[in-house]
């Protein structure tokens, strides 16, 4: 089956991909995919009511009694159910893979909070091979109808094992309050600075969102400098 063509009205290709954090934009993007499907789907089944109307099978008075696949003598078969069955159930997976896709633009096991189901997942993990400011991710997700305000997230100091600190102070977030609309997810750097003091190890902390106090995150740091 012929694929849209790259100027289709509509296409989910138009919207930019820094924007797919905006819910109306995620709503928007969600409908779009839907809408080239249903496209899709409407001319598989045209295609092949046309091939059947423009193919009619001749069925002659004399046809043969072990003709059983569906042709008679001089005759043009009509499309196969099973093929249009298979090939609509194609579209159907495309599709939802694409919804799949768009409601999900991070990794499967990226550090995340659902503010909504008041549940963790994943790990924040950090690795710094030099002094300086080192970053990774971690997502806030609001599934719900509800507008959920704005969210703060805060860290813990950070430990070794043989008692080396880092302060929670040398621990930020950009940005540093999140607002979390109705439906939307958003993507928080979380950005440590690690001093010339600071000696090599792995050091461990805590995640915390400010007004969910059953969530939490661990956070690893691994400094590993290297030699000279």
């Amino acid at each position: 089956m012929n694929g849209l063509g790259a100027g289709d009205e509509g296409a989910i290709s138009d919207v930019p991909w820094v924007l797919i954090f905006d819910p109306a934009i995620n709503v928007r993007a969600l409908g779009e995919i839907q809408a080239r499907g249903f496209r899709a789907a409407a001319d598989l089944v045209d295609r092949f009511v046309n091939l059947a109307d423009h193919n009619p099978p001749a069925v002659s008075e004399t046809a043969g009694a072990g003709s059983s696949d569906g042709e008679s003598n001089g005759g043009t078969r009509r499309p196969d159910v099973e093929q249009l069955l298979d090939s609509w159930k194609g579209i159907i997976g495309q599709v939802a893979g694409s919804l799949r896709g768009a409601a999900s633009p991070q990794r499967p096991d990226a550090a995340a909070f659902d503010v909504v189901a008041s549940h963790a997942s994943g790990q924040v993990n950090v690795r710094a091979s030099e002094p300086g400011v080192v970053s990774t991710e971690v997502w806030l997700h609001n599934g719900g109808p509800t507008d959920r305000g704005t969210i703060v997230m805060r860290c813990g100091d950070l430990l070794s094992h043989d008692g080396s600190v880092i302060s929670s102070a040398q621990v930020r977030f950009d940005p540093d309050a999140v607002p979390m609309p109705a439906r939307c997810s958003r993507g928080v750097a979380v950005e440590i600075t690690i001093g010339d003091d600071v000696a090599p190890g792995r050091y461990h902390g805590t995640l915390l969102v400010d007004g969910h106090s059953d969530i939490w995150l661990p956070v690893v740091l691994n400094v590993e400098y290297a030699e000279a």
